[in-house]
């Protein structure tokens, strides 16, 4: 029998291409991020804004199957608030609405960058800021990338490893940036440019679409303690105790290791200071037809309020609101304990609001319904230790016989698609040596 700690989109993929596994979840409810909330006919995902897409047509095929007809697809409409305006997203696919001065030091940094790695003047980047510098130049970093990213990580960004943007962040053809600034219509990050959402039921009917092909599911099991006697693994809540012959953990790593008595110190401290962020979603039902017709906007500035993101999930389907309204969700990121963790819902509510009203976004009197999501594991953080830190705690856990899976299971920046493939490239790897 296989033990899958966690029962969020990682373990339930697993669970239903193993018919010898169980997955204990803590939560009274499986979804793990992918939970969605209904509220007085509203519909919301409580832990971020959730949208389908992939390069990976298996990953597509995969979506597809699980909704049947329960889908809408879509073509993002995403922008950056700037300056009071709104700048055509990716920043550097926008320039045109920039103000002009803003628009030629964009331009200008953006060639003197690609000038300079072309020629081989500029010298390889040893942090996440220098690697924006590096790629973006100096106006597009400055105006955007810069302020956005250390807000939404907060982190200094000369605090941050550059191994997670590779492959994250595309590299936008110098024509593109030049025919954006001149007004010239070009996308960027084309792989998100079309996406799937759940028509009905928000994001958790992946997760709908999931449970009839899992076999075992304990609720409301919060693993306290993982420990082996003989050849088998004894898993316990501090009421009772399971018993397995291999183990998979989706759950934070950080939970794993404080879980494992016998963890060597190195260990524990490398768990412990795996960094991450945790988020407050700020849910509001609006009592009006379409707010606009954005999919969702960026706000680098600290003036802008405290949330990074507003997204508008009644323009990914026409069903997560009543006929006749609209929704929008505000994300913050934070530490577990500081000021917008600790501040009531309705400062919370009020702040947003507030904000949004000064804006011209929505209005503060055309809000019918709120709510406040607080989730502990949202983002993880690569600072400068991430890498040495993940690879001491993986060296011990594949020396013990734990297999890692999922975005805090193995403490990796992955969106839902990469979620989902190393489900699946689990569970065939678990076959190949049953």
């Amino acid at each position: 029998m296989i033990g899958i700690l966690g029962g969020g989109l990682a373990g339930l993929v697993l669970a239903s291409r193993r018919k010898d596994a169980e997955v204990l979840e803590a939560e009274d409810r499986p979804g793990g991020l992918c939970r969605s909330l209904a509220a007085d006919g509203f519909t919301f995902d409580p832990h971020g804004s959730h949208i389908l897409f992939s390069r990976k047509p298996e990953a597509m095929r995969f979506y597809e199957d699980l909704l049947g007809d329960n889908v809408c697809r879509r073509q993002r409409n995403t922008k950056v608030y700037y300056k009071g305006r709104y700048v055509k997203y990716p920043f550097e696919n926008g320039l045109a609405d920039l103000p002009i001065e803003d628009n030629v030091a964009c331009l200008m940094g953006y060639i003197e960058a690609h000038l300079a790695r072309s020629t081989g003047r500029s010298p390889t980047p040893k942090n996440f800021k220098e690697w924006m510098y590096h790629r973006f130049g100096k106006g597009i970093t400055e105006a955007y990338l810069l302020p956005y990213n250390e807000k939404i990580w907060k982190t200094p960004a000369d605090q941050m490893a550059i191994d997670w943007v590779e492959g994250r962040v595309p590299d936008p053809p110098l024509e593109d940036v030049v025919r954006a600034s001149l007004g010239v219509p070009t996308e960027g990050y084309t792989h998100q440019l079309h996406f799937l959402y759940p028509r009905e039921g928000g994001i958790e009917s992946l997760v709908r679409g999931l449970l009839p092909q899992v076999g075992r599911i304990r609720t409301a099991f919060r693993v306290t303690s993982i420990r082996k006697r003989g050849g088998a693994w004894i898993v316990s809540d501090g009421r009772e105790e399971l018993q397995y012959d291999r183990l998979v953990s989706t759950i934070p790593i950080p939970e794993l290791i404080r879980a494992l008595p016998d963890a060597p110190k190195d260990v524990r401290a490398a768990g412990e200071s795996l960094t991450h962020r945790a988020l407050v979603t700020v849910m509001l039902g609006l009592d009006r037809d379409a707010v606009n017709d954005l999919s969702w906007a960026y706000f680098p500035s600290p003036e802008d309020g405290w949330f990074n993101r507003i997204s508008f999930p009644s323009n990914f389907s026409d069903r997560v609101a009543p006929a006749g309204n609209s929704s929008a969700v505000a994300e913050m990121t934070c530490d577990p304990g500081d000021a917008v963790w600790s501040s009531a819902d309705e400062a919370l509510v009020d702040h947003v609001v507030a904000h949004a009203d000064r804006m011209g976004i929505f209005r503060g009197s055309e809000v019918r319904v709120s709510r406040v999501a607080r989730t502990r594991y949202a983002y993880v953080v690569f600072d400068l230790a991430h890498r040495r830190n993940l690879d001491l705690v993986q060296a011990y856990a594949q020396r013990i016989g734990i297999e890692l899976l999922g975005r805090f299971g193995q403490f990796d920046y992955i969106n839902t698609d990469q979620v989902i493939l190393r489900g699946l490239s689990l569970a065939d790897a678990l076959e190949a040596v049953a």
